[in-house]
C-alpha cells in the first residue's frame, strides 16, 4: 500500500492527560484529549516529526517513549520510526506491555524491564493505573514501583 501523504493517520494520545501544540502547517493548534484519537494530516505530522515535535519523536528521535502514537504503520515506517529491514518497531508503553512486564516471574527480570520500558511520567502513570486495574497483588512490585514511578499505588479514593 502506497503511502498518501495528503491523506490523514489516526494518532492515539498515550497520556492521561490532553496535549496539545501548535500546527506547523496552518494557524492552528491540535489538541487531544486525554487517551483519546484524532485524524491528522500525514504531511502535519512528516512536519512536526522534522521539527523534533516530542510529542512525536519521544526520547531519542525515533519515537520510543512518544506521548502520541500514529496508527499508521507505512506512515511511522516512512518517518523512521518502525523499520522492517532491522526488524525494528517504535518502544512504546501500552496495555500488552504492560501485560508482558507483569508475566515477568523473576522480581529483577520485572524491574530490568520496567526500567528499560517505563521512563516517561505518562508511561509511569500508565503502569500504576495498569497494575490497579488488573488487581496486581504483589507487596515487592508494588513498593518497586511506587519508589520508581514516585506515585502511590493507593490513593485516597480506593
Amino acid at each position: 500500500m502506497e503511502l498518501d501523504m495528503n491523506g490523514k493517520s489516526k494518532v492515539k494520545n498515550l497520556c492521561p492527560w490532553n496535549v496539545s501544540w501548535e500546527n506547523i502547517n496552518n494557524s492552528s493548534d491540535e489538541f487531544i484529549k486525554a487517551n483519546q484519537v484524532v485524524y491528522i494530516n500525514n504531511t502535519e505530522i512528516e512536519v512536526q516529526v522534522q521539527n523534533g515535535n516530542g510529542f512525536f519523536c519521544g526520547t531519542d528521535s525515533i519515537g520510543s517513549h512518544a506521548r502520541v502514537y500514529i496508527e499508521n504503520p507505512e506512515l511511522r515506517e516512512y518517518l523512521g520510526f518502525d523499520n522492517k529491514q532491522e526488524k525494528r518497531t517504535q518502544l512504546i508503553l501500552n496495555e500488552d506491555k504492560c501485560k508482558e512486564i507483569f508475566e515477568y516471574k523473576t522480581f529483577n527480570t520485572f524491574k530490568k524491564h520496567i526500567e528499560e520500558n517505563v521512563i516517561t511520567n505518562q508511561e509511569k502513570a500508565m503502569i500504576i493505573n495498569y497494575a490497579k486495574k488488573a488487581k496486581i497483588n504483589d507487596y515487592d512490585r508494588i513498593q518497586f514501583l511506587e519508589i520508581y514511578c514516585g506515585i502511590p499505588f493507593k490513593n485516597d479514593k480506593d
